[in-house]
């Protein structure tokens, strides 16, 4: 491992820290502590802010396409990561390289010392990210918000638009308890007489969102699901935020790694995706049956803390051979809880504790279509496995898995009430 990436990986250990389930939510008070020890990084930034339960990252991605399509320099902040930490940190296509991520670690880590309030990963990388684009002053940033929304890290900037994706009742244990609830928490990025831009939203969500824009004076567009992306670009374009020309250009799909990708294995095809929301379900499925009709064998590891019952239920047809494994990471459900949690009626089931040997069927499965998915852990240890990445990029996935795997960051697990939020 060569100097610079072994400063990398020190400066990114900086940042890594779990926190309690139960401090959140917590407020914006200590964010906002620490961006003033920074010397207020956010403010001066133009932003898009987008929220919502599934298609965030991809979303994003178009935006920001767009965005560069209109001659502009583009900040892109999205969660979480497939194989580097700086994945995260984006501008006009370009990772934020090793020695500028190692620096801002550095201010960040200080500032927290300063206050002297222990922060999360998140917290700490939105930190890091808004000092980069601050430095950089790119024309535009656009922005992921990581949990929820009025209480996110990312809800310290204050947006020009805000965008939501569909809405789900996901992390409904600390977002409410209700699809009401997280739907609430996702509408706190609607800013006082700002502009937000939705996709199709379920009737009891609409009405959250409609009630915030009122309260905040807002105006809210609803917006083809389609054609989210587009949709925000002309908001922006309308308002004279950005340039017309070309900002509606036929861009190339934001095919972003690890969402419904295909890649090539020992010559033959695979599906990947890492969606884990029962509508993220349904689009794999919608994927798949665009494919082909014949039978399908879906390898699938999930994160304890996701609905696996509904997720699992889309798939329950003769059509598919469904393998339950163990994601890669210490936050992986066991395969036995993911066949209790639903009762397959129609699909073969099988289960593999062992992810190497689930994915080693790829050699001589005689299912049409061999599909991976559950969750992004899960299809980032596919991509690797698969050979797709370069020896240095798997160096640096390695090493940084190991950080986030490693017993000095599964001995800030030690406490029970302590949870990893991002």
């Amino acid at each position: 491992m060569d100097d610079n990436l072994k400063a990398y990986l020190q400066a990114l250990d900086l940042l890594i820290q779990p926190v309690r389930q139960g401090d959140y939510p917590a407020g914006l008070d200590p964010m906002r502590a620490l961006l003033a020890e920074m010397g207020q990084p956010q403010q001066g930034l133009r932003a898009v802010v987008v929220t919502g339960s599934s298609g965030k990252g991809s979303t994003c991605a178009r935006i920001a396409r767009h965005l560069r399509a209109a001659g502009l320099n583009v900040g892109l902040y999205t969660s979480p990561h497939l194989h580097s930490f700086r994945e995260r940190f984006v501008l006009n296509d370009a990772m934020i390289d090793r020695g500028t991520f190692a620096a801002g670690a550095q201010v960040v880590a200080a500032a927290a010392a300063r206050v002297g309030t222990s922060y999360s990963t998140f917290e700490q990388a939105t930190a890091l990210a808004l000092w980069w684009f601050a430095q950089q002053q790119p024309d535009f940033v656009v922005l992921e918000i990581g949990l929820g929304g009025r209480w996110d890290a990312v809800n310290v900037v204050d947006n020009l638009l805000a965008v939501f994706t569909r809405i789900e009742a996901e992390h409904v244990a600390m977002l409410g308890g209700s699809l009401e609830s997280v739907a609430w928490h996702k509408a706190g990025i609607i800013k006082p007489d700002g502009w937000a831009v939705s996709a199709p939203q379920a009737t009891p969500v609409w009405d959250v969102l409609r009630a915030e824009a009122d309260a905040q004076a807002a105006r809210l567009v609803l917006a083809d699901a389609a054609d989210l992306s587009r949709s925000a670009c002309q908001n922006l374009a309308d308002r004279g935020l950005i340039p017309s020309d070309n900002v509606l250009a036929a861009i190339e799909p934001a095919h972003l790694p690890g969402r419904l990708e295909m890649v090539r294995y020992h010559g033959r095809q695979l599906l990947i995706d890492g969606g884990h929301t029962p509508a993220a379900a349904h689009y794999l499925r919608a994927a798949i049956e665009r494919l082909t009709r014949d039978p399908v064998r879906l390898v699938v590891g999930m994160l304890n803390d996701k609905d696996a019952r509904a997720w699992l239920a889309t798939f329950d047809t003769s059509q598919f051979h469904v393998v339950l494994t163990r994601a890669a990471g210490h936050r992986a459900a066991a395969p036995d809880a993911l066949a209790s949690s639903y009762n397959f009626q129609n699909a073969r089931v099988e289960i593999i504790l062992d992810l190497d040997q689930a994915l080693a069927q790829a050699d001589d499965a005689g299912e049409a279509l061999f599909v991976v998915a559950g969750s992004l852990r899960m299809v980032a240890y596919a991509r690797e496995y698969c050979g797709l990445l370069s020896a240095a990029e798997l160096e640096e996935a390695l090493a940084t898995r190991a950080l986030f795997e490693g017993e000095t960051y599964l001995s800030k697990l030690t406490d029970s009430g302590r949870k990893q939020r991002y």
